[in-house]
C-alpha cells in the first residue's frame, strides 16, 4: 500500500470547524488508498491524549510539543519576533509561528526522520518552506489550500475601519504575493471550488492540479430530514469569524424587519458556535434565539423552513450551506456564497444581491409551501450528487493515489 504523510496544524477532532471536519473527512478517504502517518505539534500537556485520540484517524500519529518555550521572557521574544516578522511580510502571527518555530525542515527532519513516503500532504500554504526537507528526499508534496487565504485576508483587513488605506493595499498585496509564491513552490495543488481552481491553474500552470469541495455523509450524519416547526428562518456557521458574525448582523437588523413586515411572528434562529455579545444582545427580541454550539444541530436545522445566508465574497467554500441543504432546508443567499460550487438559482438555493431581494425570496418559501417543498428536494438533489463523501473526498484520495503510482514529481507539466 502507497504511504503518505500529512502534515497539519488543525486536528480532525472535535468536528464542529469546517476546517476541522475537512481534515478529519481527508484522513477517513485516505485511509482507504493510503498507510496515513500524521504529524502535528500540541501543547507539551495534551501530547499523550492527541497522540491517544488520532489512533482512530490514522495508521501512525507523529505528535510533538509545541516548540514555543514555556518560559515568559522566551515567549515575549517570539511574540515581538512574530509582530516585526508580520509588520514586514504583511503576513500573520500565524504564518511566523508555522513557517519559523513549528514546522521548519529542520523540526520536521527530526519528527518524520527516516520513514519513507510516497507524497506529503500539507495542510495549509504556512509552512510551505519546509518542503525543502522533503525535496531534498524527492518526496513529492502536494498541498491543500483550504481556500484563497489572500481574500480572506483582505475582507478581515478591510473590516478594519482604524486602518489606513494605503496600509491596508500594503499588506494584502505582500501577503497575495507571498501565497501565490508558495503555490508554485508545491508539486500539487488542492483547490476547494471551481473558480479558485481556475485562479490556481494560471497563477502555477506547471505543478499538478486537484479539485475537492467540502463533501458530507448524505447517508447518515446528513440524512434528508426537512420537517418545519412553525415559521422558523435561520442563519448557520460559527460565529467566532467576524465575517459570519456579520452576516448574521445583517439578517436581523436588515432582512429580518422585511420578513416581519408580512409574517410578523416569524423567528431567526442564529445557530452556532461563539456567538459574540452583539449576537447575544439580539434576544432582548424575542423572536430572536441565538443557540450557541449544538451538539446534535440536524434536528435544530430540520425544523427551519429556510436558511439565509447573506454572504459576501468570493472565496472559499460555504460548507455549513452544503450542509443545510443536504437536510432539504432551502436556501436564500447572496450569489457570492455558492461563487465556484456548481449550484444554479431555484436548485435548492434562492439568490439575490441585496437585503431588499433576500426578503422577497424568504416571503416566497414562507408564502407558498409547494414551492418550498419543491427546492427542499432540490437542494437534497444537488448535494448528494455533488457533495456526497465519495464524489469530494473519495475522489481526491483515489487521485493522489494514481499520482503517487504514476510517480508524478514538481517537473511534471499537465493539470
Amino acid at each position: 500500500m502507497r504511504r503518505i504523510l500529512v502534515v497539519s496544524h488543525v486536528l480532525p477532532f472535535p468536528g464542529s470547524a469546517g476546517q476541522r471536519q475537512r481534515v478529519g473527512l481527508t484522513l477517513q478517504a485516505l485511509r482507504r488508498d493510503f498507510h496515513v502517518t500524521f504529524a502535528t505539534t500540541v501543547p507539551a500537556l495534551d501530547v499523550e491524549d492527541t497522540r491517544a485520540a488520532l489512533a482512530e484517524w490514522c495508521d501512525e500519529a507523529i505528535v510533538a510539543p509545541y516548540r514555543r518555550a514555556a518560559h515568559r521572557l522566551s515567549n515575549l521574544r517570539r511574540q515581538l519576533s512574530a509582530a516585526a516578522y508580520c509588520a514586514w511580510t504583511g503576513l500573520r502571527a500565524s504564518n511566523y509561528f508555522l513557517a519559523k518555530v513549528e514546522f521548519t525542515a529542520e523540526r520536521l527532519s527530526e519528527l518524520v526522520g527516516d520513514r519513507e513516503f510516497d507524497c506529503v500532504l500539507l495542510e495549509y500554504w504556512h509552512a510551505s518552506a519546509s518542503m525543502e526537507y522533503f525535496r531534498a528526499r524527492g518526496i513529492p508534496v502536494v498541498l491543500d489550500t483550504h481556500n484563497i487565504l489572500w481574500q480572506a485576508y483582505r475582507a478581515d483587513v478591510d473590516r478594519k475601519k482604524w486602518i489606513p488605506e494605503w496600509w491596508k493595499r500594503r499588506v494584502v498585496a505582500l501577503y497575495r504575493s507571498a501565497e501565490e509564491e508558495a503555490w508554485r513552490q508545491f508539486d500539487g495543488l488542492i483547490a476547494i471550488n471551481r473558480e479558485e481552481h481556475h485562479y490556481m491553474q494560471m497563477v502555477a500552470p506547471h505543478v499538478r492540479h486537484f479539485y475537492a469541495p467540502m463533501g458530507v455523509d448524505v447517508v447518515s450524519r446528513w440524512r434528508y430530514r426537512w420537517r418545519p416547526e412553525g415559521v422558523r428562518l435561520c442563519c448557520y456557521g460559527g460565529f467566532g469569524s467576524s465575517h459570519n458574525a456579520a452576516s448574521a448582523l445583517q439578517c436581523a437588523q436588515k432582512i429580518m424587519p422585511l420578513v416581519w413586515a408580512y409574517f410578523p411572528s416569524a423567528e431567526l434562529w442564529i445557530v452556532g458556535s461563539n456567538p459574540p455579545p452583539q449576537l447575544q444582545a439580539l434576544q432582548s427580541d424575542r423572536r430572536i434565539r441565538v443557540t450557541g454550539f449544538v451538539d446534535e444541530v440536524q434536528p435544530v436545522l430540520g425544523s427551519m423552513r429556510l436558511m439565509l445566508c447573506p454572504w459576501k465574497g468570493t472565496y472559499g467554500f460555504r460548507s455549513r450551506l452544503v450542509e443545510v441543504m443536504a437536510i432539504g432546508v432551502p436556501v436564500v443567499a447572496n450569489p457570492d456564497a455558492i461563487d465556484g460550487m456548481d449550484m444554479n438559482h431555484e436548485q435548492g438555493v434562492l439568490l439575490a444581491s441585496d437585503d431588499t431581494g433576500l426578503a422577497e425570496h424568504a416571503v416566497r418559501l414562507l408564502s407558498d409551501e409547494k414551492f418550498a417543498a419543491e427546492q427542499s428536494l432540490r437542494a437534497r438533489a444537488v448535494v448528494a450528487e455533488q457533495y456526497g463523501f465519495d464524489s469530494t473526498y473519495g475522489a481526491l484520495s483515489r487521485d493522489l493515489r494514481e499520482w503517487a503510482q504514476a510517480g508524478m514529481s514538481r517537473v511534471c507539466n499537465f493539470s
